[in-house]
């Protein structure tokens, strides 16, 4: 099976929140262009907090997020 980037910007963020959570790894992209990568531990209105693949917890400010990517299995 393919799998399909799925990126939810800034404005969904908080609606898609739930469907975030739940998935294995996230990639959230900065306003600065930044990258991290990880599992979504908590999202709010004012921060997002990750787990990074070396155990490290990342807390980002909501604001300083442009977007979120993650993967989605395709059915082709």
């Amino acid at each position: 099976m393919g799998k399909r980037q799925v990126r939810i910007f800034k404005k969904d963020i908080l609606n898609n929140a739930m469907e975030l959570i739940f998935q294995p790894s996230v990639q959230l992209v900065q306003r600065n262009k930044v990258v991290v990568q990880g599992k979504l531990l908590s999202l709010n209105d004012r921060h997002a907090e990750l787990r990074d693949s070396s155990k490290n917890i990342h807390t980002v400010p909501l604001e300083q997020v442009e977007e979120i990517v993650f993967d989605r299995e395709a059915a082709w």
